[in-house]
């Protein structure tokens, strides 16, 4: 069967996705789902994960592309993430949130017309909501945690996989599994502790599959059913998402680099940021213009 070049170029686009989102489910802060929607792919990931049961091929056939991006850029970046926030976490959460802003545009398109007042209190308890997820207390006891608990905390970390502006990793972190987790996909990624990490991350993702399928189910309902409403929800945990994804960080680590030279390397990575996330999302809308025979205007 001859693949046609047009249907390539779509598959590597959505690894690419893929790749981005992948990272964010790495950073304390950020959430893949948020990504999703700033790439212009969300409604689509949810419908056909809520549809593997009863259309399987299809779905699979739209998740691949995604699934092997998101798998690439969790492996190759757990290690330099792990460094990055550790030396210069402020010019790296600069870059991140650059990212996401650059795409709000299209969210608030989505969105689409003038808020009602229920709209806007949507938004303002969603934001609120991602805000608050901050200051709940961690309830990690150090050590490695038993394996039923590790299951329990991946399905309620498919939130940040699903719902939009809900750090999975933040969860992780707040339940005292972020660090086991990173430290085993290190250990596989550096081949130093492969049969170490293997057991915890499979759990750990055993876990994530649960609590992904069902959230995406309620998603696709309320997607359906709430579509302005959910989108203004989007939004408010999008700016929420913005003030968690700083305060999870050490703003300043004065050991790696100077003060003045790590607030000139944030102010350049938020604009490049921006930048990249308008530009990005700009050539998607071209792209998927082009399949559905629409004209979008895409000048920069």
């Amino acid at each position: 069967m001859k693949i046609s070049a047009a249907k390539t170029r779509n598959f590597f686009r959505d690894v690419l996705k893929g790749l981005v989102m992948g990272a964010a489910f790495v950073v304390p802060g950020f959430s893949g789902g948020t990504v999703a929607v700033v790439l212009g792919v969300y409604n689509g990931f949810i419908d056909a994960i809520a549809d593997l049961p009863r259309h399987f091929f299809r779905s699979l056939k739209y998740l691949l592309p995604f699934g092997i991006g998101i798998t690439l850029g969790t492996a190759a970046l757990v290690v330099p993430m792990r460094l990055g926030f550790e030396f210069i976490p402020l010019p790296l959460t600069c870059l991140f949130v650059g990212l996401m802003l650059g795409g709000v545009p299209p969210v608030v398109r989505d969105a689409g017309g003038r808020p009602s007042p229920a709209h806007i209190a949507a938004l303002l308890i969603s934001c609120a909501a991602a805000v608050g997820i901050c200051f709940i207390p961690s309830f990690g006891a150090g050590g490695a945690m038993p394996y039923p608990a590790l299951a329990a905390v991946g399905a309620v970390c498919a939130c940040g996989c699903v719902v939009p502006g809900i750090s999975g990793s933040m969860i992780a972190m707040i339940f005292g599994a972020y660090d086991d987790v990173i430290a085993a996909g290190s250990g596989i990624v550096t081949f130093s502790d492969i049969w170490g990490g293997l057991p915890v991350l499979g759990v750990f993702i055993a876990g994530q599959l649960v609590g992904f399928f069902s959230i995406a189910l309620l998603m696709k309902f309320l997607l359906a059913r709430l579509r302005k409403g959910t989108y203004y929800s989007i939004l408010g945990f999008m700016a929420g998402s913005v003030f968690a994804a700083f305060y999870m960080q050490d703003p300043l680590i004065t050991d790696a680099l100077s003060v003045p030279v790590q607030i000139v390397m944030a102010v350049t990575l938020l604009a490049v940021g921006l930048a990249a996330g308008y530009i990005f999302c700009k050539v998607c809308e071209a792209r998927e213009s082009e399949m559905t025979g629409k004209i979008v205007d895409v000048r920069i």
